[in-house]
């Protein structure tokens, strides 16, 4: 690495360590703040309090990194050239992409560091938070509220797969259930439907209940049966379907990828592409700070005077802001149906880029 590429990155790095670890800080203040009521109602030990920030840092980490290499791009770059250091690199013979390679490299080793945290830390990292918040911070002794746990997809014994509009893990009660069985082909072989179901002496009890029978190319075969309430051989428990309920960003890459290919089976094309969606977003989403240095890079260098730096810097988190906006929409489209998922997640950065490329080497 040459002596300039040394000096850049060194800059570089401890301006966006800096911003990094104030952002995390104003993350934690905000939400000591926001949950001061429920540390004093509580009274949780101290050291629990601590637990649940120092398990909420790798997510933490992850969100802030895009901001915090924005303004490490700007000040960087930014102070650069206001000390006329810009012009005396091109005047000794190097060019634009030679002066901001260093930037860009890191940010490149960045997003594959934030991917590597998302895949090995933050899951983990993340059940143990939400545990101690849930047990400590927000326990309410004096008031048990059964809080449902909403849309539920859970494979399970017999080759079946359930559907849970809603479940009450402290009165093991349903509302909402579907499952499908399946053959040793995955084809559709029954159809249950109950609106509510209770776990109730070891065995779940349907209520409101409905038995299709399924024949070829998935017709329903006869008249359906019907129970006001009955009991149903379901080998699964309560703590069976919460345990395998794990939330997409508990997740990394490889478990919702086995998830969907188990759900895939199912024919469920819509709960599919929107677990896609986020299955490629897993990917693209740690290159959100590597675009982000690359839209920061043409406005810092041409900020000289103070005018034009709130100017730049102003346009610069503009641009950024749209990028946040067009990939949200992008998502949201991708699991609504209109676009690929693969294009869904990747647009966004493909775009803007290639445009952040194009403006980098417009640079005079």
């Amino acid at each position: 690495m040459l002596i300039i590429d040394r000096y850049i990155i060194r800059n570089f790095i401890k301006t966006f360590v800096s911003c990094l670890i104030f952002f995390i800080s104003l993350y934690i203040i905000i939400d000591v703040f926001s949950a001061i009521s429920e540390i004093l109602r509580n009274h949780p030990p101290l050291i629990k309090v601590f637990e649940f920030y120092i398990y909420s840092i790798p997510l933490i980490f992850t969100q802030t990194s895009p901001m915090a290499t924005l303004l490490a791009t700007l000040f960087t770059l930014g102070h650069f050239n206001q000390n006329n250091e810009i012009i005396a690199m091109r005047s000794s013979g190097l060019s634009i992409y030679s002066i901001v390679r260093p930037i860009i490299l890191f940010g490149f080793l960045l997003s594959l560091s934030i991917f590597l945290v998302n895949e090995n830390i933050t899951p983990q990292a993340q059940k143990m938070s939400k545990f101690i918040r849930s047990n400590y911070i927000d326990k309410s002794p004096d008031k048990v509220v059964d809080r449902p746990i909403d849309n539920v997809a859970v494979y399970g014994f017999d080759n079946r797969l359930f559907f849970i509009n809603k479940l009450y893990p402290k009165s093991n009660t349903i509302e909402g259930l579907t499952i499908l069985e399946h053959d040793k082909d995955q084809n559709v072989t029954a159809k249950i439907y109950a609106e509510k179901a209770v776990w109730r002496n070891n065995r779940w009890v349907l209520y409101q209940c409905f038995i299709y029978h399924m024949g070829n190319e998935r017709q329903i075969k006869g008249e359906p049966l019907y129970f006001s309430d009955t009991t149903f051989k379901i080998e699964e428990t309560p703590q069976d379907f919460m345990r395998q309920n794990i939330p997409v960003e508990n997740m990394n890459a490889k478990e919702l990828s086995n998830y969907i290919a188990r759900l895939s089976e199912s024919g469920n094309s819509s709960v599919v592409k929107r677990l896609k969606v986020d299955l490629f977003q897993k990917t693209s989403f740690p290159f959100t700070s590597l675009i982000i240095i690359l839209l920061g890079i043409p406005s810092s260098i041409v900020i000289q005077r103070r005018a034009v730096a709130f100017s730049s810097i102003g346009l610069c988190i503009g641009i950024s802001f749209i990028f946040y906006v067009f990939f949200s929409v992008s998502l949201a489209l991708g699991k609504a149906g209109a676009i690929p998922p693969i294009m869904a997640a990747w647009i966004s950065h493909v775009i803007f880029g290639s445009a952040a490329l194009y403006f980098i080497s417009r640079i005079p």
